[in-house]
């Protein structure tokens, strides 16, 4: 029996004229997903990645709120310093879901089972991608996502927290809301 394929490489970029981040992902067989990020769909998006790392938080300081959120900057600052953000994409050559991109629309989380959690991307209709995420990928995928939507320049306040009370939107009331 052999494995199923694991995930090889992520990638994030602005992409100026759809006003749309890309996200590509490609795994160990050599298959590329790639999917449009719109800013509305990221500002739910991050809330999810969020309580995935709270969710890993929470298992080794269960209980305490904001030992788990230290853990959550932590284990997010150890991830990123080890990631290897230098190397070039490398472009699949199989296509599950097409060349184009797929229009994001509906995220779901199934909760820890073992060291990963299942996060699940997708269009309003058709086919999407399960992605099973370690603690140290989540926070590599969450950087990812920050350096592309600051590219875009939409105004989210993206930060790594496990607090309920953390909203994606800029928390200046006085600051001109982006509308997208």
């Amino acid at each position: 029996m052999s494995k199923p394929p694991r995930l090889e490489q992520f990638n994030a970029s602005f992409v100026s004229e759809q006003d749309r981040l890309l996200l590509r992902v490609r795994s160990s067989d050599d298959a590329e997903y790639r999917f449009w990020i719109t800013r509305r769909y990221l500002a739910l998006l991050w809330p999810m990645l969020m309580k995935m790392a709270d969710a890993f938080s929470s298992r080794k300081a269960p209980g305490d709120p904001l030992t788990r959120n230290t853990l959550a900057e932590l284990a997010h600052g150890e991830a990123v310093s080890k990631a290897d953000f230098g190397s070039a994409y490398q472009d699949g050559s199989i296509f599950p879901l097409g060349e184009e991109p797929v229009l994001l629309a509906r995220i779901t989380v199934k909760p820890l089972a073992g060291d990963t959690q299942t996060l699940t991307l997708l269009p309003q209709h058709g086919q999407g991608i399960n992605l099973e995420l370690d603690e140290k990928l989540v926070h590599i995928l969450a950087r990812l996502l920050q350096e592309a939507a600051a590219a875009a320049d939409w105004g989210l306040n993206l930060r790594v927290t496990t607090g309920a009370t953390t909203t994606p939107e800029a928390t200046d009331p006085t600051a001109p809301r982006l509308l997208h």
